[in-house]
């Protein structure tokens, strides 16, 4: 395992992440259903904690944009041994 360090690039797989319908399938309202899917993730390490290997990583392609002053907002913790340094 590679050491990792605070603004590497890194990808990692979320288990069962609400993803909109492959197929587009939509409900009678028109909206796309979501599905659930083991999804590959990429994002900048902006941290570790120190408890049982965890990391914090800001994920990248975020659609929406953080509350003023909370940067950390869609910060994601995720345990070292899952991480791939790209």
């Amino acid at each position: 395992m590679a050491n990792i360090k605070t603004g590497d690039k890194v990808k990692w797989i979320t288990p069962m992440m609400a993803v909109p319908h492959p197929e587009g399938k939509t409900d009678r309202k028109g909206v796309v259903l979501p599905v659930f899917r083991d999804t590959e993730r990429t994002g900048v390490v902006v941290g570790t904690h120190g408890i049982r290997g965890n990391v914090s990583v800001r994920p990248d392609n975020l659609k929406c944009k953080a509350p003023k002053g909370m940067d950390t907002y869609f910060d994601v913790s995720v345990n070292q041994e899952e991480l791939t340094i790209l």
